[in-house]
């Protein structure tokens, strides 16, 4: 049976061309247009895979015990979502009390907050105007604190309503467990599409990047609640001194802030020294100045003692490359650039390492041993 003749195309490969970079510049914006209009769940799915992304490692370690994907992944899930349950039924309640409490001392006319400006001003107008202050300053800052105690208190009822909602609680395990076992098998898929003569050594190079980048955010988690676990001890002594308030508040607040680098730690102990100073029952600034430098000691020592190493481990830099890479970041590129200096100091590592495996080796003391051993083998047969 004879075959048709082939009939020729009426697309020149110019206009082929053309209309392949017309379809993939119209799929670009249809998802583009997809996400914007599902951009309400998408934090929550980015939440749960982010938390799959940090437990792969114990999985994979399971697996490499004998476990199956599955079975790993039961077990990493359940050990997970135990602790977090209890911490959250522990730490919760309390939190939501205290920091609704706190917020509510900024709003007038009886806000605790709002009642030590207003001395403020009656001590500006008596010791240093010696006279009255203009009716709309104290109008002013009257608008100024109702609308930050109001906005923050929005803000709370927001952020508790998304975290305690029926569609987050429900959905939200789910994502992580389901995430859990596919994050490798999305690995695997997203390789494929790199070109074959590059796709050994540039999925060599996103794999460790990839485990460098989660040792370091598991690093700076630990971090965050050691610091937080901390703060909150030395606080609870000062309430056992002076009776402070709001101890479990600033605490966390302190450890949740230690991720932006500067910032966060000035932040904490200003909040700290003022509510120390408003509520504590005797010996105010005493206790301010007290809490004061207590969270700074604390904040520095993890700074320049703590999270250079822990950090460093993690990422297997030296403590004096992680203090130079912080310090760089931050002059180059802001507070951004804090937080992103170590793992892309570590990813330049790595990338070094694998282009250059020659120069950039890591080098053990056996292997300079070695190297210097060789060394002077070759000095001897120069000499001779």
């Amino acid at each position: 049976m004879s075959q048709p003749p082939h009939l020729p195309s009426p697309w020149t490969p110019e206009q082929v061309q053309w209309l392949k970079r017309i379809g993939f510049a119209i799929l670009v914006l249809l998802t583009i247009f997809f996400l914007w209009q599902i951009r309400s769940i998408l934090p929550l799915f980015l939440f749960g895979f982010f938390i799959a992304y940090l437990l792969d490692p114990l999985v994979d370690r399971l697996e490499e015990r004998g476990f199956s994907r599955t079975g790993g992944t039961v077990v990493v899930f359940s050990v997970f979502f135990l602790a977090a349950l209890g911490l959250g039924l522990i730490l919760v309640p309390p939190l939501i009390d205290q920091v609704s409490s706190l917020i509510s001392a900024f709003l007038p006319p009886k806000g605790r907050y709002y009642l030590l400006a207003v001395q403020g001003i009656e001590f500006i107008e008596e010791k240093v105007l010696k006279g009255e202050i203009p009716a709309f300053w104290e109008q002013a800052i009257q608008r100024v604190l109702e609308q930050l105690g109001n906005f923050l208190l929005a803000k709370l009822q927001g952020a508790i309503s998304t975290l305690t909602g029926l569609f987050s609680l429900v959905i939200l395990p789910f994502i992580v467990f389901f995430g859990l076992q596919v994050v490798d098998p999305l690995r695997e898929r997203i390789r494929w599409w790199v070109p074959a003569e590059y796709r050994e050594p540039l999925s060599e190079l996103t794999r460790e990047v990839g485990q460098l980048v989660g040792r370091y955010v598991r690093g700076y988690i630990v971090l965050c609640f050691a610091v937080g676990a901390a703060e909150t001890f030395f606080l609870l002594i000062c309430r056992w001194l002076f009776g402070i308030d709001y101890v479990l508040a600033v605490g966390i607040f302190g450890g949740a802030t230690y991720a932006i680098p500067y910032f966060g730690a000035l932040l904490t102990t200003l909040i700290g020294g003022l509510v120390a100073y408003t509520t504590a029952q005797h010996q105010q600034i005493l206790c301010a100045v007290i809490v004061a430098i207590g969270l700074t000691v604390i904040n520095q020592a993890f700074d320049w003692l703590i999270m250079p190493r822990v950090v460093g481990r993690q990422v297997g830099l030296h403590p004096l490359t992680v203090l130079f890479a912080v310090m760089a970041g931050g002059t180059m590129f802001g507070i951004w650039g804090m937080l992103l200096a170590v793992p892309i100091a570590g990813a330049v590592k790595l990338a070094l390492q694998i282009l250059f495996p020659r120069h950039f080796a890591p080098m053990t003391e056996e292997a300079n041993a070695v190297k210097m051993t060789a060394g002077d083998y070759e000095k001897r047969g120069e000499g001779q």
